[in-house]
């Protein structure tokens, strides 16, 4: 009945006069101050100061989020010998169909969310919001709005990068660490701005579909940590891990982290209920404000709570770094094999070095090739793309670097000094690395195709597992460590390459990423053909290359290339790494006697990475493909 006596009236010149617009502009906004007192009380927002420094004992190491991930499960666990092991026999349950929409992520929970706001009219840019905020909830050990990441769009034809990648803050500078290796990973000086929400601002305004509203995008995320979700297999074994090596060590970290804990002060485990009020809360405020905007507001409370807390342990981040940030969006990286167009991220990720290391593959390979030359020469690839990532970083020469590696003339000459050989590897110098490059760690990668052909790949991180282990809990915001990803002076590697000038922490500077986001386009259709992405640290960007290279050069369904075995080579250590060389030989009998003629070496390392891939096959249809192998996720369509 109200809303029909509104109706009536709706036309008055009153309600269409700028007074009524601005008066209500005033009101909604008074409106979300009052309210945001009540979910953040600013009294409560100064701490006192905390030396960490002090606690942390010398010997304190931080975990890779992927090695080893399948050996730290209980050895009655029936999954004990599975979490992060490849298979080449892979279940056909996990390969998920759908003739016209798909949602492929780390989280089955937040791959159905996903679906579900395409259901609701909204595209693959809504979905992405969603999805992207659940896997932080979810999976707060490796995403969430306290971190940054990398998004790659493609909206009616239309493609962006969006560079989400952390800031440092304004009074960072290279010698801020001085000696300490673990200062950059853990607590308040290893925090940089966060950026995943102003990314998935801009990615909603600039591919949004209009049909849904922002708040709308957060609703179901809001309910989700607030009627809360069970604990996984995978967060149960990330808990245990960072209980051994951190907080059992430095316990006064323990008291802010509510949500890990049972009541009885235990650990959660894989069944039990995990609620997360205080996140709900600031996730419905920033839903209401309708925007990222308050999210960076120096005056707003999230800021003065994400500030007073890392600045309590022993952060420099402030206000006017929240205000001062910004995203790059840009034109996307592309190249071509074949008869397909490939769209990755710009930016300071290592969308330029995938796409080096693709050319690379594409001018070597011979269709006669045996298993033997052509895992030789992925491997190849692998090194090139590595050596060519040391000249990267947040840095006025981009344009150059871009156009000198996305043409062919490095290869001629790589293949011209005699730099390649189908008959054996080189040593690391060979590759002419020109600096050491820090080891990206942890993130989550998720893919979107929606009905209209729209697609979304994100990468998302707070870098280590739980990023700088500060948690606010008036926010319940796990703040990234994403200053470990800057290269220090003075700390050379073991083979005296010194640390790489280009990445160097600077005021504003954002550490190089190894992510790459990849959607590719079939020029024969003009339709999405593939989505992929990978999580991973350093080794992200090989994974994506061989999935595409498995994809589109030996005819691997998407089943198979995300279950595969994956390898890795990074120049240095001068090693093949193999998630399991047992696995590898037994589908390619003799291949490692084979590599090792040719001068290859190998280490066995248990999980490299988890992707999460998306594939139009011949009859139009979407098969999706998430890396339940490693990290347990499933894709879900229509």
């Amino acid at each position: 009945m109200g809303s029909e006596k509104f109706s009536k009236h709706a036309d008055h010149p009153y309600f269409q006069s700028n007074i009524f617009r601005k008066g209500l502009v005033i009101f909604s906004t008074a409106c979300l101050i009052i309210y945001s007192l009540f979910v953040i009380s600013p009294a409560t927002i100064k701490l006192p100061p905390i030396d960490l420094l002090s606690q942390i004992p010398h010997d304190l190491t931080r975990t890779d989020p992927y090695l080893g991930l399948h050996a730290q499960t209980n050895s009655d666990d029936p999954l004990s010998d599975k979490i992060g092991q490849p298979d080449l026999n892979p279940s056909s349950k996990h390969l998920h169909i759908g003739k016209k929409a798909m949602v492929a992520s780390d989280v089955p929970l937040c791959s159905t969310m996903g679906k579900e706001i395409l259901l609701q009219g909204g595209n693959a840019a809504d979905a992405a919001i969603t999805v992207a905020l659940c896997i932080g909830s979810v999976n707060s050990h490796s995403s969430g709005i306290g971190g940054g990441g990398f998004i790659i769009s493609r909206n009616q034809g239309d493609v962006v990068s969006i560079d989400a990648r952390e800031m440092a803050p304004g009074l960072a500078h290279k010698h801020m660490y001085g000696d300490s290796f673990v200062l950059s990973k853990i607590g308040g000086l290893s925090i940089a701005v966060p950026g995943e929400l102003k990314g998935l601002y801009d990615l909603f305004q600039k591919h949004g579909s209009g049909n849904l509203t922002w708040k709308q995008l957060f609703e179901p995320v809001i309910e989700l940590n607030r009627k809360g979700f069970q604990c996984s297999k995978v967060f149960e074994v990330v808990l245990a891990k960072e209980y051994e090596l951190v907080l059992s060590k430095v316990p006064v970290l323990k008291k802010s982290w509510d949500f890990i804990f049972n009541s009885d002060g235990k650990l959660k485990t894989e069944g039990d209920w995990i609620t997360r009020p205080n996140y709900a809360n600031t996730l419905e405020l920033i839903a209401n404000n309708g925007s990222s905007a308050i999210f960076y507001d120096p005056q707003g409370p999230i800021v003065k709570s994400l500030v007073s807390t890392a600045q309590a342990w022993g952060g420099i981040i402030n206000e006017h770094d929240f205000a001062n940030y910004k995203t790059n969006v840009e034109s996307p990286l592309v190249s071509k094999i074949n008869d397909y167009t490939i769209y990755t991220s710009n930016g300071i990720s290592s969308g330029l070095a995938l796409l080096s290391g693709l050319n690379f593959f594409n001018r070597v390979y011979n269709s006669s090739d045996d298993d033997t030359l052509f895992t030789h020469k992925l491997i190849e690839s692998f090194k090139w793309l590595s050596s060519i990532r040391t000249r990267f970083g947040d840095i006025d020469n981009r344009e150059v670097l871009i156009k000198n590696f996305t043409s062919n003339d490095w290869i001629d000459d790589i293949l011209s000094q005699g730099k390649y050989s189908d008959k054996q590897t080189f040593d690391w110098k060979n590759y002419d690395p020109k600096y050491d490059i820090v080891e990206p760690q942890g993130t989550s990668h998720f893919s979107i195709v929606d009905e209209n052909d729209n697609a979304v790949g994100m990468t998302t991180t707070v870098n280590l597992l739980f990023g700088s282990m500060i948690y606010d809990s008036r926010t319940g915001i796990i703040l990234n460590d994403e200053m470990d990803d800057f290269s220090q002076p003075n700390v050379s590697n073991a083979f005296n390459l010194t640390p790489s000038i280009y990445n160097f922490i600077y005021p504003g500077k954002r550490p190089l990423s190894s992510t790459a986001p990849t959607i590719i386009v079939n020029d024969a259709t003009n339709s999405t053909d593939f989505v992929i992405g990978a999580a991973g640290g350093s080794r992200i960007t090989s994974a994506v290359l061989q999935a595409i290279v498995r994809t589109y050069y030996h005819n691997f369904d998407l089943l198979s290339t995300i279950a595969y075995p994956r390898l890795h080579h990074q120049l240095i250590p001068e090693s093949i790494m193999c998630e399991n060389v047992t696995v590898l030989e037994t589908e390619h009998p003799g291949i490692l006697d084979s590599l090792k003629n040719l001068n290859h070496s190998f280490l066995e390392t248990g999980a490299l990475t988890a992707m999460n891939g998306i594939k139009r096959v011949k009859d139009g249809s979407l098969h999706g493909v998430s890396d339940w192998w490693r990290k347990r996720g499933e894709s879900d369509g229509y």
